[in-house]
């Protein structure tokens, strides 16, 4: 499996291009990027998703407009999914992000696994910096959105935002095997061990 990275956006949103010889994977397409439609169409013989780990504007703006370039699917945890429509709580028109009402295609619940070609992810529901926030784990490597960070968490003072939740969540991703790599929303990579040890906000 490939992971690439991109930096998109003044908020330096990590978006993740993931792929396989199966499959190729979107998670947070921040903000418009010809290198993520690129992705998606040249792949077109491959299994193809992408994936939202929480409806915040920094992580949702290029989706829909990626999805009518590329006629590709979008996924969503289930308690965010009507917040893609939702201007004051994703927060695009406090941030002028000015990003048109959609809705996913796939919503998810926790604990439901799936699979996009030959890549099977899990899906952890870990409220705190939204209602519907969820991370993707896929073998070692886990696509945390905006829950956990590198010696940092997730802000809980947005609309629907719950810092008791989020304290929850992180306890949650805490006890996973110390080797899962993390790939954050912003900010470099990490892994469980490092941030049990290290991070203050823990």
């Amino acid at each position: 499996m490939e992971i690439k990275t991109l930096v998109l956006g003044h908020i330096h949103t990590n978006c993740y291009l993931v792929s396989t010889d199966k499959a190729a994977i979107v998670i947070d397409p921040a903000f418009k990027s010809a290198a993520v439609d690129d992705f998606l169409l040249q792949n077109s013989d491959k299994e193809r998703l992408i994936l939202l780990t929480h409806a915040h504007f920094d992580h949702i703006g290029a989706a829909p407009f990626l999805r009518e370039n590329t006629g590709v699917k979008i996924g969503v945890g289930e308690f965010d999914n009507a917040d893609l429509s939702d201007p004051a709580v994703n927060l695009s028109d406090r941030f002028h992000a000015h990003i048109p009402p959609f809705s996913a295609d796939i919503t998810f619940s926790d604990g439901e696994e799936f699979s996009v070609g030959d890549v099977n992810i899990k899906v952890l529901h870990t409220p705190g910096h939204t209602v519907g926030s969820v991370c993707y784990l896929t073998d070692n490597v886990l696509f945390a959105g905006d829950t956990l960070f590198y010696e940092s968490i997730g802000r809980t003072d947005f609309p629907k935002s719950n810092h008791f939740d989020m304290m929850k969540s992180l306890s949650r991703l805490l006890n996973l095997d110390g080797n899962i790599r993390v790939l954050s929303g912003h900010g470099p990579e990490t892994n469980i061990e490092h941030e049990k040890i290290y991070n203050p906000f823990i």
